[in-house]
Parts: C-alpha cells; structure tokens; sequence
C-alpha cells in the first residue's frame, strides 16, 4: 500500500501528541465518551480512534493526553463526542481542526 503525499503549504504529521477533554453537562443518567478522530493524507476516509468514558455524572470532566500516529501520515484531526447508555451511541458531535 502506498500513500500520495501532497506538496505545497501541507505538511502531513506521522505522530503527534494531543489532548482530549469531555465536560458531562446532564444529570441524565447517561455516559458520555470522546475520542479522536483522524483523516489520512490523501484518503477522506475517516480513521476512528479508541473512545475515552467518562462514569462519574454530571459536571465531572475528563482530561487526558495521547499520541496519535499513522504510517501514512495525518491530514487532518477531529474529536468526537457522545452519549451512551451502556454500549449503545445515543448522540454524538464531531469537529474538525
């Protein structure tokens, strides 16, 4: 497998350190979870990355750093976020950097 890399003002990361942060705002009964989300260079495809819960209930936040990296380098990044009730995606947002 092989990846084209653009030229110009782009300059891919193959790794990189990053930190995520989730704020549950809902005294709902419900979890939220976040994760990173990732685009390869030169693929739209969106790569999904581990998800991160947060349990303990409204107004706790969760915090943490991780590194991200991909042979084929990272385009772009985003988080997700969402709510669940155990296992089961209730609702979620994305944003894009």
């Amino acid at each position: 497998m092989s990846a084209d890399y653009p030229s110009g003002e782009i300059w891919p990361y193959l790794e990189f350190g990053i930190s995520l942060s989730v704020t549950d705002t809902l005294a709902d009964g419900h979890h939220v979870r976040v994760r990173l989300i990732t685009k390869e260079v030169g693929n739209s495809a969106v790569v999904t990355w581990k998800w991160h819960s947060l349990t303990s209930g409204k107004g706790e936040t969760l915090t943490l750093s991780t590194t991200a990296r991909d042979e084929y380098g990272i385009e772009a990044t985003g988080v997700e976020v969402a709510r669940f009730e155990g296992d089961e995606k209730l609702n979620y947002c994305r944003d894009w950097s």
